[in-house]
């Protein structure tokens, strides 16, 4: 099979399921990280300015392909997010990432 067939495969099935992928990325982030991070991940928030939470549009991570990586390690392994950490699996934190990555992008 060549690379474009292999490519129209993958888009017609992983296509119609981003939406949802990132509908449950918003809906996690607001349940989960938002109290901290903000709605616009500013850390405008109070509980966000007293833990210093990050503001995203200054994690250049972030806003490229490492977005994933970045957020799995600061989740996993940032004492801050101790109680987060119980609260999200592997699959959540993709789908944050994607969404987080869609929110900078619009603010730019």
């Amino acid at each position: 099979m060549n690379s474009r067939v292999i490519a129209i495969v993958l888009v017609a099935v992983f296509l119609p399921g981003l939406p949802a992928f990132a509908d449950a990325g918003k809906a996690k982030y607001e349940k989960v990280c938002a109290s901290c991070h903000g709605l616009e991940g500013r850390a405008d928030t109070k509980k966000g300015k007293k833990l210093k939470a990050a503001d995203y549009r200054e994690v250049a991570e972030l806003s490229g392909e490492g977005a994933l990586e970045h957020i799995k390690k600061t989740v996993r392994e940032n004492k801050k997010h101790r109680a987060t950490t119980k609260k999200v699996s592997d699959e959540d934190l993709a789908s944050i990432a994607q969404y987080v990555r869609a929110m900078l992008a619009t603010q730019k």
